[in-house]
């Protein structure tokens, strides 16, 4: 009942694009995995100082393709709407269009990829709205992207292909030992410095204590000057670890690559499993897994423990790790996504309930909205010059009951 509510709400806020301020409006769809069929994927890439491009990437096994009366070739029919907006509490749009498509089958076939090229102001910070319609399946879903036209050269001035795809990289992270291609049309960006970073970040601590992650160190491991060759070049990444490409060394954008193990986001290795389960263990606990020769051994053992029976154990394993690896999908920064404040509170809570989502912050709560038993999560955004997605949560001694109690739970083999 609730997935099919938030499926509801994806399409009742597509009417919503400027009546309603986004920051007004509960965006909770964005991380429910089964709020919709559609999953586009974007990326932006600056043309010049006033106009852009987005690239969408839609799946067509994730369109309706029908055949229309009196013709035996099956069509979809869908479109691409985009408002240009100042920011989450702004009403005033900035630019707009919409572009509606009816491709055959056999023109889909494995992917489809459509460029829009869009209006933007020569510098400042800005917010793209974009929604793609199915009108055969009557589904709409909704995609906010950040615009950065502050300075010259930063992440959005590359546009990067894997080697092997004529296709952009629409990821925010990479695989060791990928190779990729980096463009880049703007004027004044040649000479590149290349940064390496070593991948050695904590997990976040639990949201009652007063330790929040600890501040970026600014210092990289190791430094390498590349080249454009007429606008191009290519990249192979040979470890784990962050790479940040910069073209001005007095300013700290530019492109950022997060290279993980090669399974990422999932995690598969037993090693790996064992991370995660620091959120509902004791330290007594972890530390006796972590000792283990056996990794995988301590993993099934805890599990069987917490679950008392192997199918029971299978279950909940799937529910834990299949967050874990959302988390990875929504919440990746400069170190893996189940690892920040919000990756943390949405392994061991789950999606939230109620989002609310403005230029500097998001507010999650699980439960009703104004309900006193509800709990609400407050995240402020962090100026990172690596990502746009580092945010850290407001912390609170009044969220150690919540936090137990949901910890309870996990380790009496209950879903929380």
């Amino acid at each position: 009942m609730r997935n099919l509510c938030v499926v509801f709400l994806i399409l009742l806020l597509a009417g919503c694009y400027s009546t309603t301020r986004l920051s007004n409006q509960n965006l909770s769809y964005l991380y429910w995995k089964e709020s919709g069929i559609l999953h586009p994927k974007y990326k932006v890439y600056h043309l010049s100082d006033t106009a852009s491009k987005v690239f969408c990437y839609i799946k067509p096994r994730e369109l309706l393709f029908s055949r229309e009366d009196g013709n035996d070739a099956f069509s979809a029919s869908y479109s691409i709407h985009y408002n240009l907006l100042a920011s989450f509490e702004s009403k005033d749009i900035l630019d707009s269009a919409t572009f509606r498509y009816t491709p055959s089958k056999a023109e889909a076939k494995s992917a489809i990829l459509k460029e829009i090229k869009f209006k933007t102001p020569a510098s400042g910070k800005f917010l793209l709205e974009v929604a793609i319609s199915d009108a055969k399946r009557k589904q709409t879903v909704r995609s906010f992207i950040n615009i950065n036209k502050d300075g010259v050269a930063n992440g959005q001035s590359f546009l990067v292909y894997k080697r092997s795809v004529d296709r952009p990289l629409f990821k925010n992270y990479l695989s060791e030992r990928e190779e990729v291609k980096v463009l880049s049309e703007l004027e004044g960006v040649e000479r590149l410095l290349l940064k390496y970073y070593k991948p050695t970040f904590p997990i976040s601590s639990p949201p009652f204590s007063v330790k929040s992650q600890p501040q970026f160190r600014t210092k990289p491991d190791s430094l390498a000057n590349l080249h454009l060759d007429e606008g191009k070049m290519s990249m192979t990444f040979r470890r784990a670890g962050i790479y940040h490409l910069i073209s001005d060394t007095a300013n700290n954008g530019g492109l950022t690559f997060f290279v993980y193990d090669n399974d990422f986001p999932k995690l598969t290795e037993p090693e790996e499993l064992i991370g995660p389960l620091r959120y509902i263990t004791t330290r007594q606990e972890y530390s006796e897994m972590k000792l283990l020769d056996n990794k995988k051994l301590a993993v099934d053992n805890f599990w069987l423990n917490v679950t008392g029976n192997p199918d029971r154990g299978r279950k909940i394993i799937k529910h834990f790790y299949g967050r874990v690896e959302e988390a990875n999908k929504y919440f990746s920064s400069y170190l893996e996504g189940w690892k920040s404040d919000r990756g943390m509170i949405f392994v061991v809570y789950g999606p939230p309930d109620v989002v609310y989502k403005s230029s500097n912050s998001e507010s999650w709560t699980y439960g009703e909205e104004g309900n006193i038993t509800s709990v609400n999560f407050t995240f402020f955004k962090v100026d990172n010059p690596f990502s746009d997605n580092d945010y850290r949560l407001s912390r609170s001694a009044t969220y150690k009951n919540s936090w137990f109690h949901a910890v309870d739970a996990w380790r009496q083999g209950i879903v929380y």
